[in-house]
């Protein structure tokens, strides 16, 4: 019964994913000063509420469900007894990542940053020089504090805005620096347990801030980018699902996996069907466009840690509603 229930949810969520992080292809620095405004759903609309609705029992569902479906034990075992180098694992593809968009897109960290000027481009080696110390890990953790360091900093150059969407990267960046502190210290001591929890806080706020900077709020960018890359597959099945539904479809279904990847429910779950969403828009925009979505490493080298490690440790909020309905089981007897 309950895997049914699952495979409906998912079933439910999944025509309304799409991977793209549109900055990455949309001038949006151009679209939003030129300040052309699209006609788009206001707060109290009929499409609003009901994806509103849709919010609301899919994190329930998720809750409910994540009562019941336990870790898969030998995944467990495996990734605690492999410890060291699936966080080496991990820490390499981010490495990846930050060599990757200093070469392949010429810019730093964000892809409004661009490599134009002299500030800018030593920048951009110092990126690389991050990129290469995490891969081959010389000195990881002093790279992980220059990275936290750029990331935070971009609220100074790019606005606050950039920092909540680069929360990912900004949680990574302090990952391993933990992961890589001396065990006698007080980062290790007082945060390991808590490492993996903010890699997964840092994912969902990515997620709903990305849910409304690039669509509910500013859906031009989205628009522009379906303009250039006709992604909206649900108007071949129905006609009447119109770009800006799929907007606002692709929005909320961003919110609903930022607000459970939060809350930590089914967090290897939420990985999974993110991680192939993303990997399918990787293929078709190299297929198609030949562009590949290199901002995307980002995102797998969380999901390494999500998979084996699932929430983590702590589940910040089980602290502050520790009977809360939201973790506790309400279908049945309770454990």
């Amino acid at each position: 019964m309950l895997k049914k229930i699952l495979v409906i949810a998912i079933a439910l969520i999944t025509p309304y994913i799409a991977s793209a992080h549109v900055k990455w292809f949309v001038d949006s620095e151009k679209i939003l000063a030129e300040g052309a405004t699209i006609p788009f759903y206001g707060i109290g609309s009929f499409e609003v509420l009901i994806w509103s609705i849709i919010t609301l029992i899919a994190v329930l569902l998720f809750g409910i469900l994540d009562s019941y479906i336990k870790t898969p034990r030998r995944l467990l075992a495996f990734g605690l007894s492999h410890e060291k180098t699936i966080t080496r694992s991990a820490q390499v593809v981010l490495g990846l990542f930050l060599i990757s968009v200093s070469f392949l897109w010429n810019i730093v960290l964000i892809p409004e940053f661009k490599v134009v000027g002299v500030i800018p481009e030593v920048l951009k080696y110092v990126q690389v020089v991050i990129g290469a110390l995490l891969v081959l890990h010389i000195f990881p953790r002093i790279a992980s504090a220059v990275l936290l360091v750029m990331s935070i900093s971009l609220g100074f150059t790019h606005g606050w805005v950039s920092v909540l969407e680069n929360a990912l990267l900004i949680s990574l960046a302090v990952f391993f620096f933990i992961k890589n502190s001396p065990k006698d210290s007080w980062w290790s001591y007082k945060l390991d347990k808590h490492a993996v929890e903010l890699v997964r806080l840092g994912t969902g706020i990515t997620l709903i801030t990305l849910a409304f900077t690039e669509k509910l709020i500013t859906p031009e960018l989205s628009m522009d980018f379906l303009n250039a890359h006709p992604w909206n597959f649900m108007a071949g099945i129905f006609p009447w699902f119109t770009n800006k539904l799929f907007i606002l479809s692709t929005g909320f279904a961003e919110l609903i996996f930022g607000i459970i990847f939060i809350l930590g429910y089914l967090t290897r779950i939420n990985t999974v069907l993110i991680a192939c969403f993303f990997a399918a828009s990787v293929i078709t925009m190299l297929v198609q466009y030949g562009a590949w979505e290199v901002e995307d490493l980002v995102v797998y080298s969380a999901a390494l840690l999500f998979i084996f490690y699932g929430h983590g440790k702590t589940k910040f909020f089980h602290a502050i509603l520790p009977k809360s309905i939201l973790h506790t089981r309400i279908i049945g007897n309770k454990s």
